[in-house]
């Protein structure tokens, strides 16, 4: 396969990978409806980057929501808020799925973290149960994502306020990234890597530097229902920094690990989606007629009736790097 991407130019690899899938395990969810996945791109980034991604869960027969956030590409990145990203979530991506009666996971990577978890406040299917609606979200997953509490910027999490090295100050309120293919991209293959570097568009500085609202992960009606892929390899946000949000988060999480990059969902898309519907596996469990599995803390994994068990589980994880 590294041979023939070789062979063929950047703006065709991306298209290439897509057309090839990996043995995807299709899990057979008794007698339960599949939420819709609601993907909440990290800075930088566009919806076309975590195609692969996508395309390994719409297998498991998963609908799939995302969009590009104002904040990146923006014409006027001085007036981009962490707030108006998570309005764009909120109204433009949640509320359409929430408010015909579906039940939805949100996933965000990065940066997404901060605007995602704003936008999904008091959207849990328990407060939508509570006012007489159906749907509503049912877990939390972030994937390498900043865990923001309310009045923290993602500016504010980094030592000492500061943007990292390789983050490009323009001077006219856009950022870029220095090295992304070592930044964001180190596992993955190098042409698809170059494909996905060619989708990268600006960031607006505001955006980082805003301060979070109050964000859904605090709610306990999560307890049970947040999850959190630490990213091993990454060179965006450091393990360490991953696994000190967790903790200062002070809730419990369902914590796994991989060998990879900030962008796992390019170099190992089926593995994140096995973990994905494994997870989903678990929300749905809660407070089901299944295996109650809320009692999840942070570093421990919790066992699901409907999936691998999380040993085996992490065994793949160390097995495909």
């Amino acid at each position: 396969m590294e041979h023939l991407c070789s062979r063929i130019g950047p703006v065709l690899a991306l298209l290439f990978f897509l057309s090839v899938s990996r043995m995807h395990k299709v899990r057979a969810t008794p007698n339960l409806d599949l939420p819709t996945i609601v993907l909440v791109p990290g800075a930088w980034h566009s919806p076309v980057h975590y195609n692969l991604l996508f395309s390994r869960l719409k297998l498991s027969g998963y609908p799939i929501i995302s969009g590009r956030l104002p904040s990146c590409s923006s014409p006027k990145p001085q007036i981009e808020t962490v707030a108006g990203d998570a309005d764009y979530i909120r109204e433009t991506l949640l509320l359409p799925q929430i408010n015909a009666g579906k039940d939805v996971v949100l996933v965000m990577h990065s940066y997404g973290g901060c605007p995602g978890s704003a936008a999904a406040a008091g959207l849990s299917k328990a407060a939508q149960t509570v006012a007489g609606k159906k749907g509503g979200i049912i877990g939390l997953i972030f994937v390498c994502g900043f865990i923001a509490h309310e009045g923290e910027s993602l500016l504010s999490t980094l030592p000492g306020d500061k943007f990292n090295p390789w983050v490009i100050e323009y001077g006219n309120g856009q950022l870029g990234v220095e090295n992304p293919q070592e930044i964001f991209y180190n596992d993955v293959n190098p042409t698809l890597a170059e494909a996905a570097i060619n989708e990268l568009r600006n960031q607006s500085q505001n955006s980082l530097e805003t301060p979070s609202g109050p964000p859904a992960w605090l709610e306990p009606y999560y307890d049970g229902r947040r999850a959190y892929l630490i990213c091993t390899k990454d060179d965006a946000i450091p393990p360490i920094g991953q696994e000190m949000m967790i903790s200062n988060s002070k809730v419990p999480w369902d914590v796994h690990q991989i060998a990879a990059s900030h962008s796992p969902f390019l170099s190992q898309p089926s593995v994140v989606a096995d973990w994905i519907d494994y997870e989903i596996a678990i929300f749905q469990s809660v407070g089901s007629n299944l295996t109650n599995i809320s009692d999840s803390t942070v570093g421990a994994n919790a066992t699901s009736p409907l999936m691998i068990s999380p040993a085996e589980f992490n065994m793949t994880l160390a097995a495909v790097s």
